[in-house]
């Protein structure tokens, strides 16, 4: 991979929103209009943030019926070793967790995992 493809998968984890999109993606599939209500965004920010994961190889997307399903897919090896190791360090934040609550799924930590 080239350093400029690193470089542009880095910048796409630094915006705190993608980092939440990319945590409740790994919980499940969503649509967009779950996770602008989740994160209290427009939906039209929230697409530009969904596009920036996208290009850069985090995630898919599918139609179904009237809605853009989305969902993790990672497009090599090196993306999806990076997208683990930042979603490992979000598992401890009460903020992710508090989102993915929201979400329905009830999320509880391992005791042999800090």
């Amino acid at each position: 991979m080239l350093l400029k493809g690193i470089s542009q998968k880095l910048k796409a984890l630094s915006d705190p929103n993608r980092l939440k999109i990319l945590y409740l993606l790994s919980i499940r599939p969503c649509c967009v209009c779950e996770l602008a209500k989740l994160l209290k965004i427009s939906q039209p920010t929230l697409t530009k943030h969904l596009q920036k994961l996208e290009h850069t190889g985090f995630i898919t997307s599918t139609r179904y019926k009237f809605y853009q399903i989305y969902s993790l897919h990672y497009e090599d090896d090196f993306t999806k070793e990076l997208a683990e190791k930042i979603l490992s360090s979000l598992r401890t934040q009460r903020e992710v967790i508090e989102l993915a609550e929201k979400l329905g799924e009830k999320l509880y930590e391992k005791k042999d995992k800090l």
